[in-house]
This record gives C-alpha cells, sequence and structure tokens, in this order.
C-alpha cells in the first residue's frame, strides 16, 4: 500500500462514520472536492466500492462496511502506539552515559554508583569501558575519564587528576619469591604486563621502554581484570594504579620500587551536557569521586601508603 493510503484510509472513515462527504469534509477541514477525489483514488486503488453514491449521502457497501472495520482497528492500533509512546516519554529515566578505562570504571567509579543513586535515583548510569577516548563531540558519550588530552574545540575539558602506578605482588608470591630490592631486582621475578597502557609515554621516563624490554614477562593481557585476578593468584608483580591503596586488601604495594608513572586523566564532555539539567549532578559526582582533598591519590603528587588514615 502506497503511504498516501493511509490518508485516503482515514477520510473512507470519516466519510462512513459521519454519513455524507459534507459532514466529513467539516470534520477533517478540508474541501468537498477534496474529501470526493480521496475516496474515488481509494476505491481505484483497492479495486473496490466502498460507496453507493445517491441523492441521500453517500452508502456504505457491505464490502466497504468490512473496510471500515480493518480501518477502525487500525486507527485504534496507531492511537494506542502514540499513547504508549507519549507514557513512555513522560515516565523515562535520563540516561547519561560515562565513558572510561577498564580500571577507572570497575574499580573506581562502579562501587560509588550506589551512593550516587541514593541521592539522585531518577537519572541512569550508562558505565562504558573503552580502551581509548570516545569522540564526545560526536556522541560517542555524553561523558568521558580519559588519558588522552582533547584536541576537538567543540568539547569541555577539565584536568581531573592524575594516576600513578606503583608495583604490587600478593602476600603469598612475596613469601615464596621474596620481595624485590630495587627495579633491577625485578629481573629474578615473575612480572605481569599490561599490553593495553600506551598513554602519555612520554612520562614513563627514558630508561622505562628498554626496561620493559627486557623484563621476564610470564603474562602480557590487555585486560586490566585479567591482570589484577592473575596478581592476586600469586601470579607475579604488576603495576597497578596507586588508588587501590584504599581499598585493596588482597595484594601488598611495592612503593619503595618507585612510581613507574604519573599520566594526567582529563574530564571531558560535550556542550549539550553542560546546558542539561540531568548532567550536573553527575559532573559533581565525578569531581567528586577525584577530588584530591578527599582522595589523596589523584594529586599530582604521589601519595604513598604511610599516609593511609
Amino acid at each position: 500500500m502506497i503511504p498516501n493510503d493511509w490518508a485516503r484510509l482515514m477520510v473512507f472513515q470519516t466519510v462512513a462514520e459521519e454519513g455524507t462527504i459534507t459532514a466529513a469534509a467539516e470534520t477533517l477541514q478540508l474541501g468537498h472536492a477534496t474529501i470526493s477525489r480521496h475516496i474515488e483514488d481509494l476505491e481505484h486503488s483497492l479495486g473496490l466500492e466502498l460507496f453507493r453514491r445517491s441523492t441521500k449521502g453517500m452508502e456504505i457497501t457491505d464490502t466497504g462496511r468490512h473496510v471500515l472495520r480493518s480501518v477502525q482497528n487500525m486507527s485504534d492500533s496507531a492511537h494506542a502506539i502514540t499513547a504508549n509512546i507519549r507514557a513512555m516519554v513522560a515516565t523515562k529515566r535520563p540516561q547519561v552515559s560515562i565513558a572510561a578505562p577498564e580500571g577507572i570504571a570497575a574499580w573506581w567509579l562502579a562501587p560509588r554508583l550506589p551512593e550516587f543513586h541514593r541521592a539522585n535515583p531518577g537519572i541512569e548510569i550508562g558505565l562504558i569501558v573503552l580502551p581509548d577516548a570516545p569522540d564526545v563531540a560526536k556522541g560517542d558519550a555524553d561523558i568521558s575519564i580519559q588519558f588522552d588530552e582533547p584536541k576537538s574545540p567543540n568539547v569541555i575539558m577539565r584536568p581531573l587528576g592524575w594516576i600513578h602506578y606503583i608495583f604490587w605482588a600478593a602476600p603469598g608470591y612475596l613469601a615464596l619469591h621474596g620481595v624485590p630490592t630495587d627495579r633491577f631486582d625485578l629481573g629474578h621475578h615473575r612480572m605481569l604486563h599490561f599490553t593495553s597502557y600506551r598513554k602519555q609515554q612520554e612520562l614513563w621516563g627514558e630508561k622505562i621502554p628498554a626496561w620493559q624490554e627486557i623484563m621476564p614477562w610470564i603474562v602480557r593481557t590487555n585486560s586490566g581484570t585479567a591482570l589484577y585476578q592473575t596478581c592476586i593468584a600469586d601470579g607475579g608483580i604488576a603495576s597497578l594504579p596507586s588508588y587501590a591503596l584504599s581499598f585493596e586488601k588482597h595484594l601488598r604495594p611495592l612503593p619503595h620500587l618507585g612510581v613507574l608513572a604519573s599520566p594526567k586523566i582529563w574530564l571531558t564532555y560535550g556542550e549539550h551536557v553542560r546546558e542539561g539539567p540531568s548532567f550536573s549532578p553527575v559532573l559533581e559526582w565525578l569531581r567528586d569521586c577525584f577530588d584530591p582533598a578527599k582522595h589523596p591519590w589523584f594529586r599530582e603528587t604521589f601519595v604513598g601508603p604511610q599516609f593511609i588514615g
């Protein structure tokens, strides 16, 4: 059926229910000639006689009555769909998507989402794990926490803090293999390598790339979760974010080996986020999550385990 037939069917229904073209024209606010043309075109399209014309008006045929019942069902369904959509729009929760690297999303933001929802029960959060920064200007996410400094002029960016990477190992591993005395001693240990980390390589120091080449890596993985699970299972020594000092109970930090790198993280979002009322509490929550006064792990200067309260 061609698209215009739906409009013709609506005209047909109105004429059948009103009884005359004149009454239908008043109801639909259309001209008498337009109504007549729609009926003639519909009959021609269907190959059926829907009305008998007489001096008394338009008398619907038996075939027309059958078509009318179908059209009325279609019309009721269309009205129901429209009503349901309007109800969904009226009751739909505001949705805010946040993209972040795996470690930040899983270990830092996810445990804090219940607290956010206790204060903001009407906002739905979409937490997206991405290895690389999304293009928030193109709508890949509403908000991004990322290591890459945004270059697009169409986004808003704010420094959010620093992530300090230090070495960690399980007590069981250290009891079996001993505690490394310095980075050179790591060459005698089982090392776990997170292969996906490629951001801000200039912060890793001149000797780090060469040092990484000669390390005895026994596991290489692009998954932070896999790296962590291997480490807590006494699998070896891994570099993990220092903010784990605030919650980690299965691993022992090795800060005497120094900080590997301290890349900066950025809070990035599009103009629509600044203007939308549902985004304001999300931005406020994210800034609080990385507030260095509350969470010293995100200060520019590394804070060691001796500062745990």
